[in-house]
């Protein structure tokens, strides 16, 4: 998957606060984070309810990684 949600555990790490308590604050579910966990696609809705709770913006808890052109075996004809 192309996303990354590690900046989100590092960041609950950075403040002190556990996973629990962040379904708490900003109203989601245990498979939510057990969906972020795994990097796998949530809703944007979702997103904006971690970043009210967590005062951020998308770029602290998410990104992007662009997958590698190699590893998809294009050769350099196709590229």
């Amino acid at each position: 998957m192309p996303l990354s949600y590690k900046k989100l555990f590092h960041l609950l790490i950075d403040r002190g606060m556990k996973k629990g308590e962040l379904q708490d604050k900003a109203g989601i579910t245990a498979s939510i984070m057990a969906r972020l966990a795994k990097d796998e696609i949530v809703r944007t809705d979702t997103i904006s309810k971690i970043c009210e709770a967590l005062n951020c913006q998308p770029s602290d808890i998410m990104e992007y990684i662009p997958l590698n052109r190699e590893s998809l075996n294009i050769t350099s004809q196709e590229k």
